[in-house]
């Protein structure tokens, strides 16, 4: 009953941020301009611009334009896109797959990375070793991604020739846009996770369980990584919900065919219904994730109860 509970209480805040994230999306898409001056030649007649847009819906009033757009979604029809003459979610969930594929490698890399670095600055405190990890960690933070990106790709893609240079055909493509956006991911869990293991290292019940003649192997990873876990856990969470909504940059540099590079193509014109759709799938995305993530929370220490 205490799942229910919590699952309802969870989706009913979720219908609240979706129908903020619906509303501000809408605000901004329309206040761009408007797009039946993409979508027609130059010397189109007015008379042709005022049919467009009533078979596009826009001559009606905002409000209206809004709520035929809700009332559509909970449906889950999301419109049709103005310039591809398809449903908007046939063209996302064409595309996410692409966006999902290079978030969790990019995911997969923050962890690794992260977690190997932070232990190990953790169980060089103080040394070298810490310190130089700590200089990564600050340097990953303040490199802007799209400037990594472009580096990368002069570097690895254009003088060495390594990698490719764009796109998703061979299954080296997600390389350099995975670690371009893992970089800051990787920063912040590696400075999580040391902070988390320093303190964790210093409790009494390590000591004990060290003073018992356990395996130094089995304090430190039994006793000592799972009790570090609930802030990991956490920081993992909202990392993977952001990479999914954080690849749009990444997704443009590299000409990556997900739904970040969708969202660009449609921002540049003007197609109200495809951008409002692929923020609120990305949305739906990042609530799921941290769903998931508060469910975890339970299985990694019973002390915690779902409220």
């Amino acid at each position: 009953m205490t799942l229910v509970i919590f699952l309802v209480r969870r989706l009913a805040g979720a219908a609240l941020v979706l129908l903020g994230v619906s509303l501000a999306t809408f605000l901004v898409a329309h206040t761009t301009g408007d797009p039946v001056t993409l979508l027609v030649p130059a010397n189109a007649t007015e008379a042709a611009r005022a049919a467009l847009r009533a078979h596009f819906g826009l001559d009606q009033s905002w409000p209206v334009q809004y709520g035929l757009f809700i009332l559509h979604a909970l449906g889950g029809d999301l419109g049709t896109s103005f310039v591809y003459r398809q449903p908007v979610l046939d063209l996302v969930l064409n595309r996410l797959g692409a966006t999902f594929e290079l978030a969790f490698v990019a995911f997969a890399i923050a962890l690794v990375l992260g977690v190997g670095l932070g232990m190990l600055a953790a169980l060089k405190r103080g040394t070298a070793v810490d310190a130089c990890v700590t200089a990564f960690t600050m340097v990953g933070l303040a490199v802007p991604p799209f400037w990594l990106g472009l580096i990368l790709v002069i570097v690895f893609a254009v003088r060495l020739q390594l990698f490719p240079v764009s796109g998703a055909d061979t299954a080296l493509s997600v390389v350099l846009p995975a670690v371009t956006l893992s970089l800051q991911s990787t920063a912040r869990i590696a400075r999580l996770l040391r902070s988390a293991m320093i303190e964790v290292l210093q409790a009494d019940y390590m000591r004990t369980a060290r003073a018992m003649g356990l395996l130094r192997s089995r304090v430190l990873w039994v006793h000592g990584f799972r009790n570090a876990l609930i802030p990991l856990v956490t920081m993992a969470g909202l990392e993977l919900g952001d990479l999914i909504s954080s690849a749009v940059v990444i997704e443009a540099i590299f000409a990556w065919p997900g739904i970040g590079r969708l969202a660009i193509g449609a921002v540049e014109q003007r197609d109200f219904p495809l951008l409002q759709g692929s923020v609120l799938v990305a949305a739906v995305c990042f609530i799921t994730v941290n769903l998931v993530v508060d469910w975890l929370y339970t299985r990694i220490d019973p002390r915690v109860v779902l409220r």
